[in-house]
């Protein structure tokens, strides 16, 4: 594939990832003109990512993104990201890294999600990355992953501290075995009840699967990954000053 063409193949399918799962089809057949070859490769990306991506989990795309657009810069772990000391990698996925780091001024673990280097001039990208921390901050629901903090490195590398959930993903939990109807039902009230107080403030998920949902060894249940979410005018309208002054915090 020649570099022009893996551009609008990805061109394509970050344009798709914006839309709803059900308006992904009439909008390729619109986009790609015809040109059954040029959609075969974009729903083949859109497969994979329905299958598994996350930012626990890294997607078709990535690999070949990092391929065309050169190195992100390596791994940060050992490394200091303001008062951030990265001790090990989590994932990665097509929206960034995921890192677990000690906050030095809290003196707590957190996840730390950084931009993909190569991405931070993209703005596309960066508004999804930053609209993530802005739909996720304007919540405080106990089934909601925490945002405790946006800023940018020295380096220029955007990033959003936020909750560490230690446990794992339903996917993976639905793989380890059966579980019983009183878990799933359980399981399901906290996700409806964090999705709901989502609703309250404005923000919609748009990409509620089982690689994006936590559960905590507590059988606490978190709704992780808001890069999808689509903010309604209630949200823009009532928090644009603020979410201007944390993402510049």
């Amino acid at each position: 594939m020649t570099p022009e063409r893996w551009h609008r193949v990805k061109e394509l399918f970050e344009s798709a990832l914006e839309r709803a799962p059900e308006e992904r089809s009439a909008f390729l057949d619109h986009a790609c003109d015809g040109d059954e070859s040029l959609r075969n490769e974009v729903k083949s990306l859109l497969a994979s990512y329905e299958e598994g991506e996350s930012f626990m989990e890294r997607p078709a795309v990535a690999p070949a993104a990092e391929t065309l657009a050169g190195s992100q810069g390596g791994s940060l772990v050992g490394q200091t990201v303001r008062h951030y000391q990265v001790t090990h990698e989590i994932g990665s996925g097509g929206m960034g890294e995921v890192y677990l780091a000690h906050d030095t001024r809290l003196g707590r673990r957190v996840a730390l999600k950084l931009l993909p280097s190569y991405l931070s001039k993209d703005e596309d990208r960066l508004r999804r990355f930053e609209q993530e921390a802005r739909a996720a901050s304007a919540l405080n629901h106990p089934n909601v992953c925490v945002i405790h903090e946006v800023g940018e490195t020295e380096e220029g590398r955007h990033y959003i501290a936020m909750e560490y959930v230690d446990g794992e993903t339903l996917r993976q939990h639905m793989v380890n075995g059966r579980i019983e109807l009183n878990e799933v039902l359980d399981i399901a009230i906290q996700i409806a009840s964090g999705l709901a107080a989502a609703h309250a403030v404005g923000v919609v998920h748009r990409d509620i699967k089982p690689e994006n949902i936590m559960l905590r060894s507590d059988a606490y249940v978190k709704v992780l990954d808001f890069g999808l979410a689509k903010l309604t005018e209630k949200l823009s309208s009532e928090s644009a000053a603020g979410s201007k002054a944390l993402v510049h915090t």
